[in-house]
C-alpha cells in the first residue's frame, strides 16, 4: 500500500544548498560584534541558573507533602468524630435506660 508512494532518501536526492557551507554575514558597523553583546550575567544570576532545575522537583515534592499532610489529618479527625460519635452513642443509649426504669418505677 505505502511501497509506492514512499521513496527512500538517497544521496543524489541533496540539493547544493543543503551541502554547501552557510556563509557569515557581513556587517556594516565599524564596532567589533563582541563590543555590541550584551554584559555577561552576573555570578548570582549564574548561581540562581544551577537552581532553576531544582524548582520543579521541589514544587512537586513539596505539594505531594502538603497533600498527603492534608489526607492523613482529614483521615485521622474523621477517625476521631467516629470514635467520639460512638461515645456520645453509648451515653445516650445509658441515659435513655436509666430514663426507661425511672419512667417505669413511678408508674
Amino acid at each position: 500500500m505505502f511501497s509506492q508512494s514512499a521513496r527512500r532518501f538517497t544521496p543524489s536526492m541533496l540539493t547544493f544548498q543543503s551541502v554547501r557551507a552557510p556563509i557569515s554575514r557581513r556587517t556594516f558597523t565599524s564596532t567589533d560584534a563582541t563590543m555590541n553583546s550584551s554584559p555577561k550575567p552576573s555570578a548570582y544570576k549564574e548561581g540562581m541558573n544551577q537552581y532553576k532545575t531544582f524548582t520543579g522537583p521541589f514544587a512537586k515534592v513539596f505539594l505531594g507533602g502538603v497533600f498527603v499532610y492534608q489526607v492523613i489529618y482529614w483521615t485521622w479527625l474523621k477517625l476521631e468524630m467516629d470514635e467520639t460519635k460512638v461515645k456520645k452513642n453509648e451515653q445516650v443509649a445509658v441515659l435513655e435506660k436509666q430514663a426507661r426504669e425511672i419512667a417505669d418505677s413511678q408508674k
